[in-house]
């Protein structure tokens, strides 16, 4: 009887919970009869949006360079590290990308370099230094055959002089075929390439950057890179939004634009809409 009396409750409970997150749902419903949402802030989409703005636009963005550097402080876990979230504990991806954004931290602002000792504690603590060497195998070992987010990571810590000297930097990131996107999309599937239109962008500018700072010695690939550089700019200017943002993502956009800025392309028009992109989404 006494169980029976428990499992009775625990149905009023139940059924009483749900009414209420019901009608706390309606209750945020707008006067037009939806709902509206936001994507959590985010120390990836901070750190890329920073480093596009301060290597393609920095006299113009200084204070939003700044804000978003003070916030990526503000918001750096107790251990040092950074995750996907304000919530979320630190990963080596993320706090890669925070820490590359730091190095664009202004002279004569010392409030940035106990950030930086931090997050260069949590890094050696994680894969044992923040040599190039190291940085490539804690990378390659979380991310393996795929470089959808192995490539950008490496190529933006490359543009901040996280990978070393200029020249040594580019020999630790594995070049994109970008050539491929001068082929018509039809072809993509018949050839069996795993290109979907999402990736394009990435492939395009982050394997055009990679090749103008240390170009492929494969002399077929060579030619076929340098014949088609302005091709493949063009069918990436096509694919841009209205926007200006790619997929309407801050992370995307800024590897785009952080590219073509690092490759004395900053008037390109991609770099342009980017950049009234990456501004608009600022909070």
């Amino acid at each position: 009887m006494r169980e029976s009396m428990t499992l009775l409750q625990l149905k009023d409970d139940i059924e009483q919970t749900c009414s209420n997150l019901y009608q706390k749902l309606l209750a945020e419903r707008s006067p037009a009869g939806h709902w509206e949402g936001r994507l959590a802030s985010s120390a990836l989409s901070t750190a890329t949006a920073v480093i596009a703005l301060g290597l393609s636009d920095r006299q113009q963005s200084h204070t939003l360079i700044l804000d978003g550097l003070d916030w990526l402080i503000a918001n750096q876990n107790s251990d040092g590290g950074w995750g996907d979230t304000t919530l979320s504990a630190g990963n080596i991806s993320t706090t890669l990308l925070c820490w590359a954004a730091l190095a664009l931290k202004p002279a004569g602002a010392p409030r940035f370099d106990a950030a930086i000792r931090k997050a260069e504690a949590w890094i050696t603590n994680r894969i044992g230094g923040t040599t190039p060497e190291h940085i490539v195998q804690a990378l390659v070992s979380r991310y393996g055959e795929d470089r959808t987010f192995l490539v950008p990571i490496l190529c933006t810590c490359a543009m901040t002089g996280r990978l070393g000297g200029p020249r040594d930097a580019w020999r630790h990131v594995d070049g994109l075929p970008f050539e491929i996107a001068a082929l018509p999309h039809q072809l993509f599937k018949w050839l069996r390439m795993p290109v979907v239109s999402y990736a394009l962008p990435a492939l395009i500018a982050l394997g055009q950057v990679r090749h103008y700072h240390y170009p492929t010695k494969n002399p077929i690939a060579f030619l076929l890179r340098r014949i088609t550089r302005r091709k493949t700019l063009q069918v990436l200017q096509d694919i841009q939004p209205d926007s200006g943002g790619f997929l309407e993502a801050v992370p995307l956009t800024g590897f785009v634009v952080m590219s073509l800025a690092f490759m004395n392309r900053k008037q390109h028009p991609v770099v342009r809409k980017g950049i009234a992109f990456l501004k608009e989404t600022v909070r």
